[in-house]
């Protein structure tokens, strides 16, 4: 296997033995590696948490030295390094890129000898230290001779842009490698190519005569795709790549998966007619065709072992698969390291990415920059992705010079260290090429790199477009000018590389079973969603589940807490971190009381943890926390060396038993990008715990193309779980988005819906929290779960829970009912509501003469509405009257909208919902510090007005029922019964009326 040197941070993973113990990962601090490496990290600070899980830095190149008879040569040859350096670096401003030969080659004078002083061609050089020799060029050679290799290595259909990197070391790889290249492709790989692009036309003209009004966004003008994605795969594969990743676009998908990744065609075809790709009974909607995805094998003659491939989901949003095929990329190759229990596993040795990418998406999308920023960062970093941008030339109508302000669409990977490699597409044996380079460069240094492959739509955007409209010189060029398939064919036949009898078989065999494929289509019934072996081990969830207990042993909790604050021998904390974090946690463990939410985090973390699973945390400044509550990681105040402390329990090393992993992401300042990469991580491993936090909660607006796309829908596209969680803490979080997507029925009925899509939650107390974050991984099936988060509930000692509350037998409580009821007679007024709101209203009522008459019921999970619990809260309440919904958000926002047709189908017949709160508002609150107090008070009071006429009406009517007299205000008319429904099970006053549907639990 092909090795970039010896890493200074090496990832090492010991052995995994047994159940959902998953293994760890410690990259090892190589000391004699630190000098050397301070000359390649462009930071001028950074952490030194090379030895915490998860750490992966990308190999480091050692400093590149010419030898001293090199530098003589450079120095007495001066002028032919200037031309040799010319070349590199303006060569692609002269080469042959375009197929349809409207952008010329330009004349680009630092290219010319003379400019340097050379003028006799016939002159003898020592090229070493200047130039590579190679088979065409021996270590001297004539003037002459040297430009033509240069000239043919820089200008003609492929060409290279490197020297914008910042290392030497790369940059003289990469000049040497390309310099040197000289084997062509073998027979066998042109009769592959020959066969994948026919196979490629073939298919996209069956389409176009059979279904010529189905937009498939073909990829006519750009079938060299399909050779230079199986070039990439067969190059890796003779390196040792096992598995590979493949992000595909919505243009040529259908193509690539039928010919290279042998989609069944009568699926294919069932899919195109209108079909869907499940079974008909099949819970899930499905996807366009352009989204579908597929696992699959390539299996090459002259490898062993056949090669994994997993074609990603596109969620339509132009880019946003980008993130998501790194996050599982990563994911899947630290999982299949650990099944080997490789000692000298480097980040990307087993799974490559590939990415396909159009060039106005590329150069105009905000998420590929985004995702490109933390490729080479050590917690993101897959060990390096392919990207290839298919260039056509145009973004649907628009032209180059008005989609980016860069000569190529590619340029903006430049910031980020990456080279390019452009290629004519016209040429597919210069496209291999570009992907044997590719796969060279990424496995040496383990980062990104770029194939800008230029390309034509045959078609315009898609079938059904005139793009002569926009484009009539580009389109007269098209039209006119044959195949690529067909000239590569053609080249092949003059050259006796290929028969003609030959050529036609493949093209009838391929167009015989597409024909026989159409007709079976019909009849073909697909299976379910497919499967990876890891998820098979968990099941689909059908209806809302009984949740089981997730409480842990008192003992277990304190030892938990008391780990996640020890300090190492290494490290010294700082004081503050001393006096307000450790200290106040250790007396609050051992009290067993007063335990806050930092507390109950990290207790939850702890005890899944030693029970084999790994979490991931990831977000902006997470290790701290942004509101310096967390403090997962300790740095030390002298060597800022990170430590954490939670990966080091000590009784789990007693006791020999392999304990989980904590990875602790301090992400860069981006959020679409950063989600994208955590919902591919929790897609691959659902035994792994992956969370996502907001540093504030509107910063996830930013990703909201992925909440849309992926999240909120991906099981329902594709059947995908997802176990992602996402901690937003509230205030501006918008919840109502949240909630609008998700499909819990309105009226109860689950026939209908069987599968929740997501789980909303706003929990209350640290307890209910601890609960939470363990459900999501002792389920046996993964949901996306979204947390309201708290802010100033953190600190609040109100807001702290007991020990006994997360012990044995405890669990997460959907709703949570008014502890300080005695008796459910005196209530009045039910106060439903959810979030942070309900400390202060309890201090309201607690302080009010009057509010032993109020309940305040908290819905902790409103999404799926748990009617069920509510129901058997709320109907305790027989003289209740009055029903209002609180809360402080905006009327238009928060959760009103969605809670309050699932609340009134519970009530009794004729009671009303009522609402308190702001009223409706196009900012989620307002700026100014004073209004927003006034606005807080106004509808806190507002809670708990009125409750003297309603106890007065409590009075009268038990006066009058003592004298047997006719009540004067019936609480609750029983005159004409709702037109919902309460549970049958229920045995309080609601059980003399009709029943309720709307409130049965989806259980039953």
């Amino acid at each position: 296997m092909l090795k970039a040197g010896k890493s200074a941070r090496r990832a090492v993973f010991p052995c995994t033995t047994t159940g959902l113990v998953l293994a760890q990962g410690l990259a090892r601090w190589n000391t004699p590696n630190i000098s050397r490496l301070q000359l390649f990290l462009p930071l001028a600070h950074s952490y030194h948490d090379s030895a915490e899980y998860g750490h992966f830095q990308t190999p480091q190149m050692p400093s590149q030295k010419y030898s001293a008879e090199e530098l003589a040569n450079r120095q007495h040859n001066a002028n032919l390094v200037m031309l040799a350096d010319a070349y590199r670096r303006y060569g692609h401003l002269s080469s042959n890129l375009d197929p349809l030969g409207i952008q010329k080659p330009g004349l680009i004078e630092e290219l010319s000898a003379r400019m340097y002083g050379l003028k006799d061609e016939s002159t003898q050089y020592n090229i070493d230290g200047i130039v590579t020799p190679s088979s065409k060029l021996p270590p001297n050679s004539s003037l002459s001779s040297i430009i033509e290799v240069l000239q043919r290595t820089y200008c003609r259909n492929i060409s290279y842009e490197f020297d914008h990197i910042t290392s030497l070391a790369i940059r003289k790889w990469f000049a040497e490698y390309v310099e040197s290249m000289d084997a062509s492709p073998t027979p066998p790989r042109y009769e592959r190519f020959h066969e994948l692009l026919a196979k490629t036309e073939v298919i996209e003209t069956f389409l176009q005569k059979k279904l010529p009004n189905v937009k498939r966004y073909g990829l006519e003008g750009s079938e060299s795709i399909v050779v230079l994605i199986d070039q990439i795969i067969y190059e890796g594969a003779q390196l040792g790549i096992s598995d590979v990743v493949a992000g595909l676009t919505h243009r040529g998908r259908v193509s690539i998966l039928s010919t290279l990744f042998n989609y069944p065609k009568d699926e294919l075809l069932r899919k195109i007619t209108g079909g869907s790709e499940f079974a008909d009974d099949s819970p899930h909607t499905g996807d366009i065709i352009l989204d579908v995805p597929k696992l699959t094998t390539i299996q090459y003659s002259d490898i062993d072992s056949p090669v994994n491939v997993e074609v990603m989901w596109n969620a339509c949003h132009l880019e946003s698969g980008m993130p998501v095929s790194m996050g599982k990329s990563r994911t899947k190759d630290i999982g299949i390291s650990r099944s080997k229990m490789d000692p000298d596993y480097i980040i990307g040795d087993n799974v490559l990415s590939v990415s396909l990418h159009g060039d106005s998406g590329f150069a105009g999308q905000g998420i590929v920059a985004e995702s490109l920023s933390m490729s080479g960062l050590a917690h993101f970093t897959n060990g390096g992705t392919i990207h290839i941008i298919n260039n056509n030339q145009v973004g649907y109508t628009t032209p180059p010079s008005h989609t980016r302000t860069t000569r190529y669409a590619s340029d903006i990977a430049k910031f980020a260290d990456i080279p390019v490699i452009h290629v004519n597409g016209e040429h597919p044996e210069e496209v291999a090429r570009a992907a044997r380079i590719a796969v060279a460069y990424r496995q040496r240094f383990r980062k990104d790199v770029i194939i800008d492959m230029w390309s034509f739509r045959k078609r315009g955007h898609n079938e059904m477009d005139e793009p002569s409209f926009t484009q009539p010189t580009m389109y007269k060029i098209i039209n006119a000018r044959k195949s690529i398939p067909t000239q590569f064919e053609d080249k092949l036949i003059s050259k006796g590389l290929l028969s003609k009898n030959k050529a036609d078989t493949v093209r009838q065999e391929w167009l015989n079973s597409l024909n026989e494929a159409y007709i079976a289509s019909a009849e073909c019934r697909p299976a379910g969603p497919e499967q990876s072996h890891v998820w098979k081990l968990l099941s689909r969830s059908g209806s809302r589940p009984i949740e089981k207990t997730t409480g842990v042993d008192e003992n277990t909790l304190y030892q938990t807490g008391v780990d996640s604050v020890k300090q190492s021998e290494n490290i010294k904390v700082h004081p503050r971190i001393e006096r307000f974090h450790i200290k106040p946690r250790l007396k609050r463990l051992q009290d067993g009381q007063g335990i806050d939410w930092a507390t109950a985090e990290a207790m939850a973390f702890g005890t899944l943890l030693r029970e084999g699973y790994n979490i991931r945390l990831s977000g902006q400044d997470v290790g701290r926390g942004t509101f310096s509550h967390r403090h997962a990681m300790f740095v030390c105040q002298e060597s800022e060396q990170m430590y954490v402390p939670l990966n080091h329990m000590e009784d789990c090393k007693q006791q020999q038993t392999q304990q989980g992993k904590l990875e602790v992401v301090n992400s860069n300042l981006c959020e679409e990008a950063v989600v994208g990469f955590e919902y591919g991580v929790s897609t691959e491993d659902p035994f792994t715990l992956a969370i996502w936090e907001a540093q504030f909660g509107d910063f996830y607006n930013n990703s909201q193309a992925i909440v849309d796309g992926y999240i909120a829908s991906g099981e329902t596209k594709w059947g995908q779980q997802s176990g992602l969680v996402m901690l937003l803490p509230h205030g501006s979080c918008r919840i109502e988005r949240h909630l609008m997507l998700s499909n819990d029925p309105v009226d109860g009925r689950t026939h209908s819906h069987p599968l929740p899509n997501i789980y909303v939650t706003y929990p209350t107390t640290p307890a209910q929290f601890f609960h939470l974050l363990r459900r999501q991984v002792k389920r046996n099936f993964r949901k996306p779960l979204i947390v309201a988060g708290p802010k100033t509930l953190l600190r609040l000692s109100s807001a702290s829970s007991s020990l006994s509350e997360m012990g044995p037998g405890t669990q997460f409580r959907p709703v949570l009912d008014d502890s300080t009821i005695s008796d459910p007679q005196m209530i009045k007024r039910v106060i439903i509501m959810s979030g942070k709101l309900y400390y202060d209203l309890a201090k309201i009522k607690d302080e009010h003469m009057l509010g032993e008459h109020v309940a305040i019921v908290r819905v902790e999970e409103i999404s799926p509405f748990p009617r069920e619990e509510l129901y058997q809260t709320i109907s305790q309440y027989t003289n209740a009257s009055d029903f209002v919904w609180v809360q402080e958000e905006p009327r238009n926002a928060g959760s009103y909208s969605f809670v309050a047709p699932r609340i009134k189908g519970l009530l009794p017949a004729h009671a009303e919902l009522r609402y308190i709160g702001r009223g409706e508002h196009a900012a989620t609150c307002s700026g100014v510090e004073a209004q927003q107090t006034a606005e807080h008070l106004q509808l806190t009071s507002e809670a708990f007005s009125g409750l003297r006429g309603l106890v007065a009406d409590m009075v009268i009517n038990n006066i009058n029922t003592q004298h047997s007299q006719a009540p004067a205000r019936a609480s609750l008319p029983l005159d004409k019964p709702s037109a919902t429904m309460i549970p049958a099970s229920a045995h309080h006053r609601w059980s003399s009326r009709p029943v309720y549907a709307a409130a049965q639990s989806s259980e039953q």
